[in-house]
């Protein structure tokens, strides 16, 4: 197994944001950034930083361990 990468660790967050129903314009509008920013935060193109993780998880319920597992 190992470590897991980046994409599959989005593909989780992916994952969890589409079968909660959670919108992109949602995360979006948590993290106070633009629905391009938010998406390219989704796709891996730009970092989460803590902050924003935990606004996730404080805000959408978004659990803080689907940043780090596969």
């Amino acid at each position: 197994m190992g470590v897991p990468n980046l994409a599959e660790k989005l593909f989780v967050l992916s994952g969890y944001l589409k079968s909660h129903d959670i919108k992109q314009q949602e995360v979006a509008d948590v993290l106070n950034k633009t629905l391009t920013t938010a998406n390219r935060k989704i796709r891996g193109k730009i970092p989460f930083t803590v902050k924003e993780i935990q606004l996730l998880h404080d805000q959408l319920d978004v659990p803080i361990l689907i940043f780090f597992e596969s």
